[in-house]
């Protein structure tokens, strides 16, 4: 602004002073026109005509030191601008980069995340809401886990509490069924459903704590080295005799010289027998199941297939939740807990390894177990 009131006042002043001047000149023309003293007017004339020259090359000059001074103070203005912008976009963004990546971290489940508050009032304001919001989060995520340990405790104190008085009603009703000849049918088969029952809520509980155990981090193993084969036979014996009562083909294929595992054999054994069970359960009557065991890398791979109704693909991305179970389709004969596989995708993580399952409806369904292999086999101790 100095600049240019600077640049007008010497436009002003060259205007005023060229106008003199002309005023001058003129008059000295007029006498010399008139014949009176024509040689001091001739040099007044002359005089004026250079006086003017050099008010142009004065205004020149002055003209460009005040452009070079105006540029000068647009360039300083400007760069002073652009410092001052570039200060409050940092100061904003700053905090908001710092708010974006502790929503990160939080999101990841990192519920001490904080943030500094400061900077602009708004971004303040953001950064206290932000720190409100994870405090709250923090305290809710710690009510739920208490509320999770209680009905964890609740879980298997009501389970073990259970269990005694149904041993015993189950153990009286097969004393009762082996005196079955001094019962009348009616009786007979009222025992029957006695023990059906109990066996039944038997399994629940088991199932039940063996769940309360894995979510209270207390599902242990006793894993030892051990002989994949006869493992495997094992549980297939087991079942054999419920597959043949719906006359369903059981097939077991083991490759020859399977390394060992390191293993809980009854986990394992619980593991495989669940498959079983259900492969029993969903496939219809005369259906086709095969149980084939290999090496893969590293891994044993134990595969449980069956050529039964398979499983709808919206079921299938569940499969492995706890209390999920299948649609028992026309067999109808499915009652279930619905925690087979989520116990046996616990026990079999414990172990390091993995399961999954595939299925094509109609088809049937494969399920997969792999298992670590022990990487000195003649060094380890057999079970």
């Amino acid at each position: 602004m100095i600049g240019v009131a600077r640049f007008l006042q010497q436009r002003q002043d060259f205007e005023n002073a060229t106008a003199r001047s002309y005023q001058s000149e003129i008059a000295a023309r007029n006498r010399l026109v008139r014949g009176r003293r024509p040689a001091a007017a001739r040099a007044t004339i002359v005089a004026q005509q250079g006086k003017r020259q050099a008010l142009r090359n004065e205004i020149s000059s002055e003209t460009r030191d005040t452009a070079l001074l105006v540029g000068a103070g647009l360039i300083a203005g400007l760069t002073g601008a652009a410092l001052l912008f570039t200060g409050l976009i940092s100061s904003m963004r700053r905090p908001l980069e710092d708010l974006v990546e502790a929503s990160g971290r939080l999101a990841g489940g990192d519920l001490d995340t904080r943030v500094e508050v400061g900077g602009l009032s708004e971004t303040a304001t953001l950064g206290a809401a932000f720190n409100e919001m994870a405090g709250e989060l923090q305290r809710r995520a710690g009510e739920r886990d208490q509320l999770d340990r209680m009905k964890d405790e609740f879980v298997l104190t009501a389970s073990h509490e259970l269990r005694s008085p149904l041993t015993s009603v189950q153990g009286f009703a097969e004393l009762l069924l082996l005196e079955r000849e001094k019962l009348s049918p009616r009786q007979a088969e009222t025992v029957e459903v006695i023990l059906d029952n109990t066996r039944h809520l038997t399994r629940l509980l088991n199932d039940l704590l063996d769940l309360a155990r894995s979510d209270a981090g207390r599902l242990t193993i006793k894993p030892v080295p051990t002989e994949t084969a006869p493992l495997i036979e094992d549980a297939v014996r087991t079942m054999r005799g419920q597959f043949d009562t719906r006359n369903q083909r059981l097939e077991l294929e083991i490759e020859p010289g399977l390394p060992r595992i390191e293993a809980d054999r009854d986990r394992i054994r619980q593991v495989l027998v669940n498959l079983l069970t259900n492969a029993n359960d969903y496939c219809p009557e005369g259906a086709g199941i095969g149980v084939k065991a290999g090496r893969d890398g590293a891994d044993v791979e134990v595969e449980v297939m069956d050529d039964g109704p398979g499983i709808p693909e919206a079921q299938l991305t569940h499969i492995f939740e706890r209390f999920s179970r299948g649609d028992a389709g026309e067999t109808q004969r499915v009652g279930g807990t619905g925690l087979g596989l989520a116990i046996s995708k616990s026990l079999v993580e414990l172990h390091g390894g993995t399961i999954d399952a595939e299925s094509t409806p109609g088809e049937g369904s494969t399920f997969r177990v792999r298992l670590p292999a022990v990487a000195s086999p003649e060094r380890a101790e057999v079970r």
